[in-house]
């Protein structure tokens, strides 16, 4: 586990790593697989050095909204020696820029809400940078702010009672294989389409018709963009957020990000979901990073990184 920036093990919301990776590692061990924690490159250097010739898998502990990403740039002269880095520091200073973001799936292929805007199309204009800042809908004959991202408005709302919610869904992955999956909505009322797990009312019967209208019928679709995506980017332990259109159903990838544990949403969603659990993937930290390293392990393997 590297952990090369200044704060450290605390990536500020991608992980407790005192809380996940003593798990996470047990499982490892007991599958033969050795982990150690390393926070500068002298450190690195020796790790490499006393177990030549062995594969060294690394899982790069960086917060690519939040922090500068420089710190976590591994020397060539080390990566060289490195079977694979997870969370790298490439992949980072892409998905920290939202535009950057749309235009790499969008020249890969993978549908995302488009940036070619005309004056009949509503635009969704969020911060191009960070997380959790205000977002709106304009019309694009109005004057776009063009520091922003700007981007077609997928419309995602859903209808429950008397109520409507735009709505996001989360993919938790780790590298190609889909661990999770989480929704999310926000009531249409707080006029903010950007959609958080703060923002996720504490209803069970919402959740439960959120699952069985979106979610349910589309499990097998959401598995193959959660490969599409893995194929693309370079391993690591990732939440896709997605959009479904209303109407055609088509999905669009809005945002990526590192994470190894959703901890916001289970620790708000655990009383919720109640004996549903098992469909709504809410576990505790512990439970969820045994199974994690189960699927890293997996996917190593399949890798041929071990």
């Amino acid at each position: 586990m590297l952990a090369l920036g200044p704060r450290g093990l605390k990536t500020r919301g991608k992980v407790k790593a005192r809380r996940f990776f003593p798990p996470f590692c047990r499982v490892l061990g007991q599958c033969g697989i050795a982990s150690a924690y390393i926070g500068d490159h002298e450190s690195l250097k020796r790790e490499l050095c006393l177990a030549d010739g062995l594969p060294h898998v690394l899982v790069n502990l960086v917060n690519e909204d939040l922090e500068d990403l420089e710190p976590y740039k591994i020397p060539n002269d080390l990566l060289q020696h490195v079977t694979a880095a997870f969370n790298s520091h490439e992949i980072a200073g892409i998905i920290r820029d939202k535009k950057e973001t749309n235009l790499f799936f969008s020249e890969h292929h993978i549908s995302v809400p488009g940036h070619n805007l005309d004056e009949r199309t509503n635009v969704f204009s969020n911060a191009r940078f960070g997380t959790g800042a205000r977002a709106c809908i304009v019309d694009n004959s109005q004057e776009l702010d063009e520091e922003r991202y700007n981007t077609q408005f997928i419309d995602t709302t859903v209808r429950f009672k008397e109520s409507v919610y735009f709505t996001c869904i989360r993919l938790m992955c780790i590298g190609t294989y889909l661990t999770r999956i989480y929704i999310r909505a926000r009531d249409v009322r707080e006029n903010n389409p950007s959609v958080h797990t703060k923002d996720t009312p504490k209803d069970r019967e919402l959740l439960n018709y959120l699952h069985e209208t979106l979610v349910a019928p589309r499990l097998e679709a959401f598995r193959e963009l959660s490969y599409r995506i893995g194929c693309l980017l370079n391993p690591g332990f990732y939440a896709h957020d997605v959009l479904i259109d209303n109407k055609t159903g088509q999905l669009f990838l809005c945002e990526t990000g590192f994470k190894f544990y959703d901890d916001t949403y289970e620790e708000r969603m655990i009383d919720v979901v109640g004996n549903r659990n098992f469909l709504f993937n809410i576990s505790d930290q512990e439970t969820y990073a045994g199974y994690a390293a189960s699927i890293f392990v997996t996917y190593c393997g399949e890798m041929g990184f071990l």
